[in-house]
């Protein structure tokens, strides 16, 4: 065998050798496919990814599947690479609420997402225990995701329409 063929072959055998790996050890190359995957390994969706947002070190992705709501962490891993990070089942809309949501916290990052289901709300409000509030208007196909990294605690959430007025409060 001629040297440029055994280096083509080594080549070969080197690219099935790193997708085996990539494979077996949770690697992926973009983020939306380590999401993709974490989906289909507990056989949930596919959902419609709605809105990306970036953190230290990953991604949340946001969704929309059939009744669900989800947000979904992907973490950058090796440089390049990205691993799956908590399980991307979120929550079952409950249309009667006019806000709909759930949070959560991963070490450091907390996020709080969900959907609104009165046309009515135009700002989202989450006060931290500290008494900081953090404030949203703009959503993503009726979804809405805030995220801190201090280490207070989710307290409540309100809902406000175009004139400030509350439309809904939750207290957790």
């Amino acid at each position: 065998m001629s040297r440029p063929k055994k280096i083509i072959r080594n080549l070969i055998i080197l690219a099935i050798l790193l997708l085996l790996f990539l494979n077996r050890s949770g690697l992926y190359f973009s983020p939306l496919s380590a999401h993709e995957h974490s989906e289909r390994s507990i056989h949930y969706g596919p959902s419609n990814v709605v809105h990306v947002e970036n953190f230290d070190g990953g991604k949340y992705i946001l969704s929309k599947y059939d009744k669900w709501v989800s947000c979904n962490t992907v973490n950058r891993s090796l440089f390049f690479f990205w691993r799956l990070g908590d399980q991307p089942i979120g929550f079952e809309n409950d249309k009667t609420k006019p806000l709909d949501f759930t949070w959560s916290r991963t070490y450091q990052n907390h996020k709080a997402y969900g959907i609104i289901n009165d046309n009515r709300v135009k700002k989202i409000g989450i006060t931290l225990s500290d008494g900081e509030v953090l404030t949203q208007t703009n959503f993503y196909d009726g979804l809405f995701l805030v995220t801190w990294t201090n280490n207070q605690e989710f307290k409540n959430i309100k809902g406000y329409d175009s004139n400030g007025q509350v439309i809904f409060e939750s207290e957790h």
